[in-house]
């Protein structure tokens, strides 16, 4: 048996997650991700694209899939004036029909994920941390 790494999404007023790459659909983005850890930045909430907030990154890969995004879902916009970690928290997601690269996913805990995307909708900008456990 191979021993996995852990990783996971640790939000400074609370909450941590533990992330599952989705290595089938996005193996290079994966790969730089798991390279370029740690990574934090502030999360804001996506204004127009419904249960999302986004943190950004400079991880330069291209878009290896257009997978619609769904609760749990972590995804990466791969435009370089973008460059943002895009994380669904809930079900209403107004994507207009633009997806992006799904590379990892939070299976555990969605309505504590919920309850965090809330308060930075409300209460704006919070430090997130992403990394090996």
């Amino acid at each position: 048996r191979t021993f996995m790494d852990t990783y996971i999404l640790e939000f400074e007023k609370g909450g941590t997650f533990e992330v599952h790459f989705l290595e089938e659909q996005a193996p290079k983005t994966a790969e730089a991700f798991k390279t370029a850890l740690p990574l934090a930045g502030g999360c804001l909430q996506a204004r127009f694209s419904g249960d999302e907030f986004f943190f950004n990154a400079p991880i330069d890969v291209k878009d290896e899939n257009r997978i619609p995004p769904y609760e749990g879902a972590i995804a990466f916009n791969c435009d370089p004036e973008w460059q943002a970690v895009c994380i669904y928290y809930g079900s209403t997601i107004e994507s207009g029909g633009e997806y992006y690269n799904l590379f990892a996913e939070i299976r555990e805990n969605l309505e504590e994920l919920h309850s965090i995307g809330l308060r930075i909708w409300k209460e704006g900008e919070e430090k997130v941390t992403f990394r090996k456990k």
